[in-house]
């Protein structure tokens, strides 16, 4: 990123805590994170250190009307900034329409969900599986929410320039401002419905994804039967002349369950487990050239990924937990086991280990993720 860059998103942050409180009232945080990772990197030991900051700007005391702006920063051998958040929220009488960048929950899932088909949560992750949100991702979009009772709506979104690789800024004010045409306008458009029947929820909807160029139907349930339950499907139909005997190849399916136990004082035990399946996908395991690691693009798409995760409170300020990432298809998995501990208000003191499993054709191998261990420390202030 440009120098020019840094210095006016700088401004502009400062600009906004400065003056927003003068014209209304703003709530706002300050959210430090540091991480030290001792991990193998080939056959050698690395070590690495990164500090995160975010600055949190919301907008408080107007109902009708509300904002939120996000900085975060990132400071480690170099230095980047990113803007995950800035949109601006209005209520009239018979419709909400939000507009900026954030994020829009369509379906159910933490981790797989075939409803997501704004920004897509079907993709094996890799990497850091400690965060609080693993799918975070956020887009430039237009949304028009419509209610049409206590617990059923109707919601319009567009995203005119698609979902964001990962973190950046334009590297200067000309990129960001330039007109696009219809043809280069890389995003989509849809709509769904969300309709409550005694303790069910009924989710339809549809958008026409422009860079994938396939239209995506989706319905999910949701509910609860002794544990909180989701079930949902979509269809990647291709715009251009669509061979419907290859249906099979378009259809993806996730499902997942979710029950929290309580046990006694500030303890609790919470038990997740998330599949998602595509049944045209591949279901043998590649090698060669074919065998790529699940953060690399191309990565091979197998039939059936796994997510489950335990997580045992043992206080109010200690917990454990354990997350997996697992591809049967190919015998490999991403494991993490961790513990947090909040001493103070507003601080947490993290240790996580994690490694992956599977040998070199595999989408999680030992050889790309190997042992590692983070400790961390967060403060809200």
């Amino acid at each position: 990123m440009k120098p020019a860059a840094l210095v006016l998103l700088a401004a502009l942050a400062l600009l906004a805590a400065f003056t927003l409180p003068a014209a209304a009232e703003v709530g706002s945080s300050v959210t430090l994170s540091g991480y030290a990772t001792l991990a193998r990197l080939g056959e050698e030991a690395a070590v690495s250190a990164l500090l995160k900051s975010r600055l949190d700007l919301q907008s408080r005391g107007n109902d009708n009307v509300r904002g939120q702006l996000q900085l975060d920063g990132w400071v480690g051998e170099e230095a980047a900034l990113d803007v995950p958040r800035a949109w601006l929220r209005v209520r009239l009488p018979w419709l909400r329409l939000t507009m900026g960048k954030t994020r829009l929950s369509w379906g159910d899932g933490f981790v797989f969900n075939a409803g997501d088909v704004l920004f897509g949560s079907l993709d094996p992750l890799a990497g850091d599986l400690s965060a609080a949100a693993l799918r975070d991702q956020t887009a430039w979009l237009l949304s028009a929410y419509l209610p049409l009772g206590a617990f059923s709506f109707l919601e319009a979104a567009a995203l005119p320039y698609g979902v964001p690789a990962g973190p950046g800024l334009a590297d200067d004010l000309a990129g960001l401002l330039a007109p696009r045409t219809f043809a280069q306008l890389a995003g989509g458009a849809g709509l769904r419905g969300v309709f409550k029947a005694g303790g069910l929820k009924l989710e339809s909807g549809w958008y026409a994804d422009w860079a994938a160029k396939a239209h995506k139907p989706y319905l999910g349930l949701q509910g609860h039967l002794l544990a909180d339950w989701n079930l949902s499907a979509v269809l990647a139909i291709p715009i251009d002349d669509p061979q419907w005997a290859d249906a099979g190849q378009w259809l993806a399916v996730t499902s997942g369950l979710f029950h929290l136990s309580r046990l006694g004082g500030d303890r609790s035990l919470s038990l997740r487990l998330e599949g998602a399946l595509r049944p045209g996908a591949r279901w043998s395991e590649a090698s060669g050239a074919e065998a790529l690691a699940a953060a690399d693009p191309g990565a091979p798409l197998y039939g059936l990924l796994l997510f489950p995760e335990a997580a045992l409170a043992l206080s109010a300020t200690l917990s454990l937990q354990a997350r997996a990432l697992l591809s049967p298809v190919d015998g490999s998995g991403l494991a993490l086991l961790g513990a947090a501990w909040s001493p103070y208000q507003g601080l947490t003191l993290s240790a996580y280990a994690s490694a992956m499993a599977g040998d070199g054709n595999d989408l999680y191998a030992w050889d790309y993720g190997g042992p590692a261990l983070t400790l961390g420390a967060e403060f809200v202030f």
